[in-house]
């Protein structure tokens, strides 16, 4: 005797057979298929058999919208509201003192999203509006926020390690640094004209060394933190490649 009963719910009539697995489901369990229904398993068990789209560097490819700098930006945005509306307290709790990392060391980050100057902040978000979209586009989301942060925390380590154990330090000026770094790898890797990143790479290492209370340190480490780990996704995509010829 045919089941008329869904295999999910069965307290729910079958209107049709899953083409995949022949068994019966109601409207709720059917998914459409190349040719007919399929029940939630089949439907799921398809989907992953198909392979992932990768971006032109090896990341998994999840649409076009730049959703990481989007995220990157309003985290950077809501960090100045609460520090411009907020008791001092709040900045104090963000900032990077080297000498206080040993015992909180979460400053090696909430350094990167804070920001007190209206054109620190400005001048840091213009560059990542800039070149985070192209970048995610060319890395995939997941690297790019890796790439983001690691570079933040990069640039927060190099200040730990190198900086002034009693200054405060903050702005997401290493994180960005990182990604001009990665984009210049990158660009220099396929080819194309570097000029305008190395000028702004010259540019920011002399305003960084002669302009006071700008921390070379961070800079440097964003910026070497980011090239290597652009370096290390090109390495992966190249592997990639070879193994798909293969």
């Amino acid at each position: 005797m045919t089941e008329t009963v869904c295999y999910r719910h069965p307290d729910r009539p079958a209107g049709v057979r899953c083409q995949r697995c022949d068994r019966p489901i109601c409207p709720s369990c059917m998914n459409d298929a190349a040719v007919g229904f399929q029940c939630p398993s089949c439907f799921a068990d398809g989907a992953r058999s198909v392979p992932r789209t990768r971006t032109s560097l090896g990341g998994i490819a999840r649409g076009t919208a730049p959703i990481v700098t989007w995220t990157m930006l309003g985290l950077n945005i809501l960090v100045f509201i609460a520090v411009r509306t907020g008791s001092s307290r709040v900045v104090n709790e963000l900032v990077l003192v080297p000498a206080l990392v040993d015992t909180e060391p979460w400053r090696l980050l909430t350094s990167a999203f804070t920001h007190v100057q209206i054109f620190h902040i400005f001048s840091n978000l213009f560059m990542l509006f800039q070149v985070g979209p192209p970048l995610e586009q060319m890395l995939g989301r997941l690297r790019f926020a890796l790439l983001y942060l690691l570079s933040a925390l990069g640039g927060g380590v190099a200040v730990w390690l190198l900086g002034n154990q009693f200054g405060a330090t903050l702005g997401a000026s290493g994180a960005v640094l990182g990604l001009v770094g990665a984009l210049l790898v990158i660009s220099k890797a396929r080819g194309l004209d570097v000029t305008w990143i190395l000028a702004y790479v010259a540019i920011t290492a002399v305003i960084s060394f002669i302009v006071p209370n700008i921390s070379w340190e961070g800079h440097l480490g964003g910026f070497i933190i980011g090239a290597a780990v652009a370096w290390i996704f090109l390495q992966d995509s190249k592997r990639r490649r070879g193994r798909a010829r293969t």
